[in-house]
């Protein structure tokens, strides 16, 4: 089941069962949330060949924005997270084209 959203989504609100594509100009990025309260999750996509652990830091506003200060991520936004269990390294991607919500996969191992 995939839900799109056109406005904006509060990390911080949503289930660990769910997965936050970030569309950008050149890159998607998959943010599947294990701890919503905290923002921390696994990020793959854009640079990374591979998944990593990460936090969803902020969101930088573009500087014409009407709203400076807010906890919602939205189109036009660049999205900040800190990747890496050992050493950590901040990712900070191009604006925001379009925020895709939708179920994470199954990490299950029981199928045969």
């Amino acid at each position: 089941m995939i839900k799109e959203f056109e406005m904006e989504i509060q990390v911080k609100e949503m289930k660990a069962i769910e997965e936050i594509t970030i569309r950008t100009r050149c890159s998607d990025y998959r943010f599947r949330l294990v701890d919503a309260e905290h923002g921390r999750g696994v990020l793959s996509g854009g640079r990374l060949t591979e998944e990593h652990e990460a936090v969803f830091v902020e969101m930088i506003r573009p500087t014409n924005s009407a709203t400076s200060v807010s906890d919602q991520l939205e189109p036009g936004d660049r999205a900040v997270f800190l990747v890496g269990s050992t050493e950590l390294r901040t990712i900070t991607t191009s604006p925001i084209t379009e925020i895709v919500i939708s179920e994470a996969p199954s990490t299950d191992s029981d199928d045969c």
